[in-house]
């Protein structure tokens, strides 16, 4: 996934970031859909929006407000892409350009699996659907049942091949060196634990009820399980090369992965509630999240 929704939440928001070094940006239309293009000029190639985040509702010095603004040449662009006015049309180019013809290159982008973005450069792959469809069965019930919201990020550069992060989330051998575990889920059920390979070198990591009220400040998160999670249960979704799900009860982790060289891999850490939380709750739930997966928190990211 790109991001999530709620990063883009009003009309005109943006966010840009590359993919397979390309660069992208993605905004939400005033008709509240969001839309992904390539973050650069038809004219020239040159990279219209330089800002990581932000909104078009206001203009800036370079461009009108509810426009994506080319600063080299004027060209500007609506929330669709569409090519809405070149510069001087007329006068440099006659009758021979037409605006319809010149609008950004648009990518294949859906919102999904709890109001995550997805973007894709390649207009003959597989369907999201049919791509990871199927790990995704055991938590689309809880993902989807209501809208859901950021409210962490952190990112890490961490020193090793992208693959080993996807390996790590895929076997159980380190936990017996988790001194947490050991004493909150060690049971039968722990064990009882199966990984479900699936198409596309996705896994998926079996459910059990952690004890967390057994580890020395922590408290059971019954209370706020997500929605159709039995309480205090944990689903992990490992999709193939370097995205990762993982649900425990009350705070959802959203890991994405991108290399960065042979040996160097950055990974950017989301944290995410119900919109629908109470302030009270909210804070419960990050109080969750950053207790185990915080910058600070026990698992850290060479785990």
């Amino acid at each position: 996934p790109f991001r999530h929704e709620s990063e883009l939440s009003k009309p005109y928001d943006f966010r840009t970031t590359s993919i397979a070094r390309e660069p992208i940006i993605v905004c939400r239309g005033p008709d509240n859909q969001v839309r992904a293009f390539l973050n650069v000029c038809p004219h020239r190639g040159m990279m219209i929006e330089r800002r990581p985040s932000g909104s078009f509702l206001e203009g800036q010095p370079s461009g009108n407000p509810k426009r994506m603004t080319c600063m080299f040449h004027g060209w500007q662009f609506d929330m669709k892409g569409g090519c809405v006015y070149v510069s001087r049309e007329k006068e440099g180019y006659q009758d021979r350009l037409c605006k319809d013809d010149v609008g950004l290159r648009r990518l294949r982008c859906e919102v999904k699996f709890g109001g995550f973005v997805w973007v894709n450069l390649n207009d003959k792959a597989p369907s999201l659907e049919d791509w990871a469809g199927k790990p995704f069965e055991c938590l689309r019930k809880s993902l989807e049942a209501e809208p859901l919201q950021v409210f962490h990020y952190h990112k890490a550069i961490v020193d090793t091949n992208y693959k080993l992060w996807h390996d790590t989330n895929a076997e159980f051998y380190h936990d017996f060196m988790h001194y947490h575990n050991r004493v909150t889920g060690f049971n039968d059920a722990y064990f009882a634990r199966k990984n479900e390979a699936f198409d596309n070198g996705h896994v998926v990591v079996g459910t059990f009820e952690v004890n967390y009220d057994k580890y020395e400040g922590f408290e059971s998160r019954a209370a706020l399980s997500f929605p159709h999670l039995p309480p205090n249960q944990w689903y992990m979704i490992d999709l193939f090369p370097g995205i990762n799900f993982n649900l425990r009860g009350s705070a959802l982790r959203c890991d994405v992965v991108t290399p960065l060289g042979p040996n160097r891999t950055m990974i950017e850490f989301r944290g995410l509630g119900l919109k629908s939380d109470s302030k009270e709750d909210r804070m419960t739930r990050i109080n969750h999240h950053n207790s185990i997966w915080g910058p600070f928190g026990r698992n850290l990211h060479e785990d």
